[in-house]
């Protein structure tokens, strides 16, 4: 039976995580990011709530061009030598150590949003870290900066590896390696697995007991959702396979033997900002975009208004966006 929305129909089709068929919706959602406006169809599960890609590419790296795919533009300028002062700092603002120094360094500083990511968990500096999904490393380059000395990155869509002291990258899939690791991070890439539960208990394997897996990734169901459906960004058709719910997290967290320790939600206003210029056509990659730093779309009141919007989301748990923090015990 169609609905009135035409981009939509509900189907009786099973659910690949809970395995629901009943009430299940299509949806039709344009490959925006690139500017392609290539259509692919979603399903919405009634019973999860997670968000679900039906017709995968053979191709996937069409979609993933190191030259225009945003994750890949960066280049690593490895340091010479180590600083000192900074990893000082660090420790003070992420374990309380070297109070006086690290508090004097510490005046004035904007925290980077990825000290959060070290200081929930209690990251050590000489803990073996994996990021999944590293691109070029840029993450795992602050985190060296930072006094981290035991850093890996893997990402099957790069053009090579690259080896930067400290830092070892890998094109690799999680599947292709059966190191330890004392923290992995998941940024942004949970969305773009095509079999979650086989990767959630493959990271089970990876991680040392008593130690942290990060996973930031959209949340269905959220303010975001209900305001832009299709046109919502982190749809982002077609290399999100799956946009979980709070549900379909806590379904697949409990199945691979994890415990939730925290949810910290962490949308930011370039979401919104993004889905603004879907609604009206415009692709990520157009010139007439946000990212285009001489782009005219949005007035700086605009966009403080978005912002103000995202912090009342978060507050609220509506928030588009959020950090999983799991536990192995």
């Amino acid at each position: 039976m169609e609905s009135k929305n035409l981009s939509r129909t509900f189907v009786i089709k099973e659910c690949k995580l809970c395995g629901n068929k009943e009430g299940n919706e299509l949806f039709s959602v344009k490959e925006m990011q690139l500017g392609l406006r290539e259509f692919f169809t979603y399903m919405y599960c009634a019973n999860c709530g997670c968000m679900q890609l039906l017709d995968r590419p053979l191709n996937l790296s069409k979609y993933y061009s190191n030259k225009d795919y945003y994750s890949f533009k960066q280049t690593l300028i490895f340091p010479k030598k180590k600083d000192v002062l900074r990893k000082i700092k660090a420790s003070y603002l992420l374990h309380g150590k070297n109070r006086l120094l690290g508090g004097l360094l510490s005046i004035g500083y904007k925290i980077p949003e990825y000290y959060n990511w070290l200081k929930i968990p209690q990251v050590k500096f000489d803990d073996a870290i994996l990021d999944v999904g590293s691109g070029n490393g840029n993450l795992l380059l602050d985190l060296f900066k930072m006094g981290f000395t035991n850093l890996t990155g893997i990402d099957p869509y790069i053009d090579k590896e690259q080896h930067y002291g400290n830092i070892n990258i890998y094109k690799k899939n999680i599947f292709e390696i059966e190191e330890r690791y004392d923290y992995i991070m998941l940024n942004h890439v949970f969305e773009h697995v095509e079999e979650p539960k086989k990767v959630l208990k493959k990271l089970y394997q990876l991680l040392n007991p008593k130690k942290y897996i990060l996973i930031r990734t959209p949340v269905m169901g959220t303010y975001n959702w209900n305001k832009y459906r299709e046109n919502w960004m982190e749809l982002d058709a077609p290399r999100h396979f799956f946009i979980h719910s709070l549900k379909s997290m806590q379904l697949l967290i409990e199945e691979s033997g994890f415990e939730l320790n925290k949810i910290v939600f962490d949308d930011n206003e370039y979401t919104l900002i993004g889905s603004e210029q879907y609604t009206k056509d415009i692709p990520l990659n157009d010139p007439r975009s946000y990212v285009n730093k001489k782009s005219t779309l949005f007035t700086e009141d605009e966009i403080k208004v978005y912002g103000d919007v995202v912090k009342k989301n978060n507050e609220n748990k509506q928030g588009g966006r959020a950090s999983f923090y799991l536990y192995k015990p």
